[in-house]
């Protein structure tokens, strides 16, 4: 239902053929081939003057991620709007709906907003509907502040800008970037700044723009948030098309049985593991590796670049299902006391001898 659904969108709403955020970019590049990326989509929109951003997805429907649209919903209230391009004037938001099993920092986090009217004269940009994302490249899109992957200052001047960057892994939930070194990443290789929460990433099926994740946390990169290495966690649109069908198609039922979850745990632990320095998180019956803080991380491993899929796989040759199982055991020791570890990076194992800092 949902794909016949957008093609009756891209009928008629004519969505427009890609002709050539904010956004953390590349040093070696030019801000202004980021910028003039982020110029080719009008969709991609600021949810609130302050806060965050969204993406029209139908003439007056915009996507965006739940944590954005429910802070800024508790603070604009009815005032609550968006606003496209370089335009003061904003379209009100009619009503907010957050998926009901957002949980802050974990999952579902998806909002759509109902406009009181229709936006004219910009196309809409549809949801990717497959489920086939791991290893296509993006286009990710943003207001937010922007630096470069080796500056340590942020600089807030409201444009728009777009970077490319390739999806390393897909979970039921997200899609995974990393920030890669020029010699390693896309000519226009790019991450979320901050105040990116809610943009788009975007893939191109037949030159034809796709919203295929939604901005909605990340790790730090070797030097920092927003430097190379940082790893980017995407809301999984495809995972979310009957939602998003059937807010749009009965918004009014929706409105009556829609109820918001309590917020839980978060998606990775609050502070890296102490004597460790990595943040790692339960994924399954596996044990995920998120990313570090080098100045906490044993020096033996410490220039290992997380990349995903990252996982721990033994510790003192005991292999583990359970993080917390593992944070006690790793607790037993003291400041200074030798253990093995190995971790699986992409795929690779590798084995280190450190001592607990």
């Amino acid at each position: 239902m949902i794909k016949y659904m957008l093609r009756f969108l891209i009928f008629f709403c004519g969505i427009i053929i890609l002709m050539s955020s904010d956004i953390v970019r590349r040093h070696d590049r030019a801000d202004a081939d980021y910028i003039n990326l982020g110029k080719s989509f009008k969709a991609v929109v600021k949810v609130g003057l302050r806060g965050g951003d969204g993406t029209l997805i139908a003439p007056n429907w915009v996507i965006t991620a739940a944590h954005v649209a429910k802070g800024i919903h508790q603070r604009d209230g009815k005032n609550f709007q968006v606003y496209f391009g370089n335009d003061p004037i904003g379209f009100r938001v009619k009503q907010v709906f957050i998926h009901p099993n957002f949980q802050p920092m974990k999952t579902a986090d998806i909002a759509l907003l109902w406009l009181e009217k229709e936006v004219p004269n910009i196309d809409p940009i549809l949801p990717y509907v497959e489920q086939d994302e791991s290893g296509k490249q993006i286009i990710i899109v943003g207001h937010g502040d922007t630096k470069t992957g080796k500056d340590s200052d942020w600089i807030s001047d409201g444009l728009k800008r777009g970077a490319t960057n390739i999806i390393d892994e897909v979970t039921s939930d997200k899609i995974i970037f990393d920030f890669d070194q020029p010699q390693n990443g896309t000519a226009l290789e790019g991450t979320a700044g901050r105040g990116d929460s809610g943009g788009p990433a975007i893939i191109l099926v037949n030159d034809i723009p796709m919203i295929a994740g939604i901005s909605s946390a990340g790790m730090p990169g070797k030097n920092g948030p927003g430097t190379y290495g940082a790893i980017e966690h995407y809301t999984r649109i495809s995972s979310y098309v009957e939602w998003i069908e059937g807010v749009i198609n009965n918004p009014v039922r929706e409105m009556k049985s829609t109820k918001v979850q309590k917020p839980t745990t978060s998606m990775q632990s609050d502070a890296p593991i102490p004597g460790l320095g990595l943040f790692m998180r339960q994924d399954g019956n596996k044990i995920r590796i998120g990313g570090k803080v080098d100045p906490q991380v044993p020096e033996s491993f410490r220039e290992v670049l997380f990349k995903p899929p990252s996982f721990l796989k033994s510790f003192n040759g005991k292999v583990y299902e359970s993080l917390e199982q593992f944070k006690n055991d790793f607790d037993e020791l003291t400041s200074g006391d030798e253990f093995k570890i190995a971790f699986e990076v992409k795929g690779e194992e590798l084995q280190y001898e450190a001592r607990k800092m």
